[in-house]
């Protein structure tokens, strides 16, 4: 796949994830004035306890530069628009994982560092890190 459509489709995948999102915030919108109504409530829950614009923009935004980064980065391993959609949809947690990787390649590969060593080094960090949180 190009790497312009790879990205372009990336970028899609992310504004899905927040489709999704925004669509379950107006979904629980309406459960919540269906049961007032039922309740015979004076007041009706206002669509602004459900929908911040200028956060959900942000978002929006952020989630199809990540799922663009996503695409452009893994633009030779995707074969389909399903796959390039599914690698935007997928970008936060692709990234993460994708930085993790580099950052323990990068300490068992350090000149003068045994890999095993660096390996069993970083173990007791994440042990130690998950003893605290």
């Amino acid at each position: 796949m190009s790497w312009l459509a790879a990205v372009g489709l990336g970028a899609c995948g992310g504004a899905v994830v927040q489709a999704a999102s925004f669509y379950a915030r107006v979904q629980a919108w309406q459960a919540a004035r269906v049961k007032a109504r039922g309740a015979k409530q004076s007041t009706l829950p206002l669509l602004t306890l459900y929908i911040d614009p200028l956060a959900d923009v942000l978002v929006l935004l952020t989630r199809m530069a990540l799922g663009a980064l996503a695409g452009g980065l893994f633009h030779a391993q995707v074969s389909g628009a399903t796959a390039a959609i599914a690698v935007g949809a997928a970008a936060p947690a692709l990234l993460s994982q994708f930085g993790t990787t580099r950052s323990v390649a990068s300490l068992a590969t350090h000149d003068g560092t045994d890999a095993s060593a660096a390996a069993s080094k970083m173990i007791a960090e994440l042990d130690s890190l998950a003893k605290e949180g």
